[in-house]
């Protein structure tokens, strides 16, 4: 490829030049746009973090229950 042949190409409209709007797009568009998302992921999600903070909360009261019995 000569170098005015490169040159032509570079500002080509047919080969725009590639952006990334993410990991794994190659390219494929201009501007990043949201993931379909079923409904039942969300109500997932809240119910893992809410069994996550009663958990933590069981946890620090078994803790509080063995510091006190061990106190004298």
């Amino acid at each position: 490829m000569t170098s005015e042949r490169r040159r032509q190409h570079e500002h080509d409209v047919a080969h725009p030049h590639e952006t990334r709007a993410g990991p794994g797009d190659a390219g494929a568009s201009d501007r990043p746009t949201r993931l379909p998302e079923p409904p039942g992921s969300r109500r997932k999600g809240r119910r893992a973090v809410l069994l996550f903070g009663v958990l933590c909360v069981a946890a620090l009261l078994v803790i509080g229950l063995f510091n006190r019995a061990g106190m004298p």
